[in-house]
């Protein structure tokens, strides 16, 4: 397996990537860009019509909050030949503010369509993207051969419904500080009731053990002082 240099990708990604920016071509690698839509993943107690795709006009930015996870599309519409295969990341610049690609790392040979990324940002802020904005790397590698089972399905052209529609991510970390704060507070009105009964049983015994102890220990009491005194 061989990637393709610069020189390649600049003769022969015109006709397997749609729109072609030749600026875009940098170290072996092809920038792609943030496309028309984004998705951000709820949590659980938001509203059905809430949940939704967010869609961006020219130059639109949207935040991806921390702890959260997205689904980002790309501006361009990707080919893979039958005897090549690509392998993809998250750009560096948005590494390092915490953004990572829990998606695949590679795209199959014979690829038609646009690529979605799922993404979590694992850092402490509000990362915003911007439409247009470059996003993502690609990289092409050549097979020994032409693979005999490539992809032949169809690719996407938007977010798929059928991703918005999977499992809430419930171990996002603000769903996961709401169940702490919640359960902070459980425990705490535990811990009030629980003061407030002991307090009540022990004023109660005190209440019931001083006529006990008139009745039944002081006699016996005076009983034995009354003994040892006589001997």
């Amino acid at each position: 397996m061989s990637f393709w240099s610069s020189q390649t990708l600049r003769s022969r990604l015109p006709s397997l990537i749609e729109p072609f920016n030749d600026d875009q071509i940098e170290s072996a690698s092809y920038q792609l860009c943030l496309g028309e839509e984004v998705y951000i993943s709820p949590l659980p107690d938001t509203p059905l019509k809430e949940r939704k795709k967010i869609p961006l006009s020219e130059k639109d930015t949207v935040p991806i909050p921390p702890g959260q996870f997205a689904f980002l599309i790309t501006s361009e519409e990707i080919k893979i030949p039958n005897n090549a295969l690509a392998f993809i990341s998250i750009r560096f610049k948005f590494k390092s503010k915490g953004l990572i690609n829990v998606s695949g790392l590679h795209v199959d040979p014979g690829h038609c369509g646009k690529l979605i990324f799922a993404v979590y940002n694992a850092g402490p802020l509000h990362l915003h993207i911007e439409r247009g904005e470059r996003v993502f790397s690609i990289w092409y590698a050549d097979l020994d051969k032409e693979d005999d089972n490539p992809r032949n399905k169809i690719g996407y052209s938007s977010i798929p419904s059928d991703l918005m529609n999977s499992p809430d991510l419930v171990s996002s970390l603000p769903y996961l500080k709401t169940r702490l704060d919640d359960l902070e507070k459980k425990v705490e009105k535990y811990s009030i009731q629980q003061a407030i009964f002991f307090g009540i049983a022990i004023s109660v015994l005190v209440a019931f053990a001083k006529p006990i102890v008139e009745i039944f220990i002081q006699p016996l009491l005076n009983m034995i002082k009354s003994f040892i005194t006589i001997y």
